[in-house]
């Protein structure tokens, strides 16, 4: 009797990496990090095409033609505060960054465009081939790691910059934390955030073991904030079927914790600090949705045509231990106000994590009077879009994420 031996591909060994598509969307890019979840669940859509004409037969289906093909890939897990950047970019497209503890600061002799990769220092002393540096302050700055200074010309070849600097913007080489707003992208590059790779390592595709998956968007990413568990994330997006990676994968995940729920602060009618942190929130949640549809078109492909992002929607629900009836009464007098969810674990430099997720004015939609061993109010709100929680390119946003961290840039 012959013994049949089969292998087994164990889950624990998947991982699910991430690289930015930052010339052209659907170009395939290798992972640049490593997103630690719990769950990564591929969904590879390939349309048939049935054949069921009438032929004076008993049967019906006689061929099935591939039509188009796409995938959708949704994981989650733990909010790690380092790697969740590259989900916010991907979700709101509007992006800046500053850094800590200036030095060095100088200018740029001229104006420096949307997508540029280099420019000309005034002086380029304290300056090195590869030192971060911010450009420009406010809503409009950014963070990019150099990759050659020759002279007084620095190049920053894997960080084309977001927003156009006009002038002579202002340069510094800056250090962690890093302080990174996402908002909704209202101008440049038609509203389309940019794109990612997903590579899912599974031990089985091609190989390099791996299936990767160009053209990712962002659908929608729903934080819980379980007082009683971590801070964790659910995550969807919509991208090109997969293919096999062309060459081998690195695995690459950073060493920064896991945040437990129960640090966080919550503000109603203002920030989470001062009179307006209540201390009586259990559970919450955040749900940023966006419209994302695939077009295709009669060009030989079956894959999209492109991937287009539409209108986005920040909706949260929030149950708090009953103090008062303040949130009966904010709902029945039609009440909208500020909402707003941050942690830090209050440590500095490099060590620094911390998250806040600002709803600058919210309208109640609903508040449920629970009877749930005490009694408990459970409110849902919706962000209205607002100046105040908008990024550097104008218009308005319906909330804001902020992160801090040693990451650079995204």
């Amino acid at each position: 009797m012959t013994t049949i031996v089969g292998t087994v591909n164990p889950v624990a060994l998947e991982w699910l990496g991430l690289g930015p598509e930052r010339l052209t969307p659907g170009t395939i890019a290798a992972p640049t990090a490593t997103l630690p979840v719990e769950k990564i669940e591929p969904d590879d859509q390939l349309k048939l095409l049935y054949d069921n004409s009438i032929r004076g037969i008993m049967a019906t289906n006689f061929s099935a033609t591939p039509g188009t093909e796409s995938s959708e890939v949704s994981f989650g897990g733990p909010v790690y505060l380092d790697t969740i950047g590259h989900v916010l970019l991907n979700l709101f497209g509007d992006y800046s960054a500053t850094g800590s503890t200036p030095t060095s600061a100088t200018t740029f002799t001229g104006a420096l465009a949307a997508g540029a990769t280099s420019g000309t220092l005034t002086s380029p002393t304290g300056y090195t081939s590869s030192s971060i540096v911010q450009i420009g302050s406010g809503a409009t700055s950014e963070v990019v790691q150099l990759t050659g200074l020759a002279g007084s010309v620095a190049t920053w070849a894997n960080n084309p910059l977001r927003f156009a600097h006009t002038g002579t913007p202002a340069a510094a080489v800056v250090s962690a934390p890093f302080t990174h707003k996402f908002a909704l992208l209202n101008a440049g590059n038609n509203g389309q955030p940019q794109t990612h790779t997903l590579t899912h390592y599974n031990g089985l595709t091609g190989a390099n073991k791996a299936a990767q998956y160009g053209f990712w968007c962002a659908s929608q990413c729903a934080f819980n904030m379980d007082a009683e568990k971590l801070f964790t994330h659910e995550t969807k997006g919509m991208a090109y079927l997969q293919q096999a990676a062309g060459s081998p994968v690195t695995n690459s995940f950073s060493l920064v914790p896991v945040y437990p729920n129960w640090k966080f602060a919550v503000g109603i009618g203002g920030p989470a600090s001062g009179g307006t942190l209540v201390n009586d929130v259990a559970l919450a949640s955040v749900d940023i949705a966006r419209e994302v549809k695939g077009y295709w078109t009669a060009n030989g492909q079956q894959q999209a045509y492109t991937f287009g992002r539409n209108s986005l929607k920040a909706t949260a629900k929030f149950t708090e231990v009953a103090q008062n009836s303040t949130p009966m009464s904010n709902y029945i007098n039609g009440t909208q106000q500020q909402v707003q969810f941050a942690a830090t674990n209050g440590l500095s430099g490099a060590n620094l994590l911390a998250v806040t997720i600002n709803f600058q004015l919210a309208a109640i939609e609903t508040v449920k009077f629970n009877n749930n061993t005490v009694i408990e109010y459970e409110s849902s709100i919706l962000g209205l879009s607002n100046t105040t929680d908008a990024g550097g390119s104008g218009g308005q946003s319906p909330l804001s994420v902020t992160i801090q961290n040693a990451v650079p840039t995204y």
